[in-house]
């Protein structure tokens, strides 16, 4: 069977780099078999969730569907500890990101889009700006500029709303 060789983002392609070969049982189940490798490495499937080193490869969690398409795109969001909920961001969150007034703009708080979470970078110190780490999210194309603008402006805040979700979540902008 296949197996993942280390934890995988969704939306990630997946390449030999990503899988390893298992002897497992697998009677009734639905996973990948090693002989099917070359469908899984053919240069267009996709991780559709979190996958985590050594979980075995079955059918719901690989797609053959591009995950960006063109109604997309991926962007970067700093994460900024008075920003970001407390508890830990990871991928297949979906998130809601806002853009939040700062000092005495007093202004309200605006929700921009929600998005789906492909991977969180953890900073350190020895990060460019002192390591607080950034967001790499999957969101719809109307949204990516805003996006990007308050993460320029250090104004993007952002809510957890659910965990595990794949590639194929539907995000809504604004509301």
């Amino acid at each position: 069977m296949l197996a993942a060789s280390v934890d995988i983002a969704p939306g990630t392609l997946i390449t030999a780099a990503h899988v390893r070969e298992v002897n497992v049982a697998s009677e009734g189940l639905r996973l990948i078999p090693s002989d099917l490798a070359s469908q899984i490495l053919d240069g267009d499937t996709y991780a559709r969730v979190q996958i985590r080193e050594d979980s075995l490869f079955d059918e719901n969690v690989l797609t053959k569907e591009e995950p960006i398409g063109a109604a997309r795109a991926i962007v970067s969001v700093p994460l900024t500890a008075d920003l970001t909920p407390r508890e830990d961001l990871r991928s297949g969150d979906l998130i809601k990101v806002f853009s939040v007034a700062r000092g005495d703009t007093g202004g309200p708080s605006i929700a921009i889009t929600e998005a789906l979470v492909l991977d969180v970078h953890r900073g350190s110190d020895e990060d460019l700006g002192g390591g607080g780490g950034s967001l790499s999210l999957l969101v719809p194309r109307e949204a990516a500029a805003d996006v990007v603008n308050a993460a320029g402006s250090d104004s993007a805040g952002v809510a957890l709303l659910q965990r595990g979700l794949g590639t194929n979540v539907e995000l809504q902008v604004g509301r």
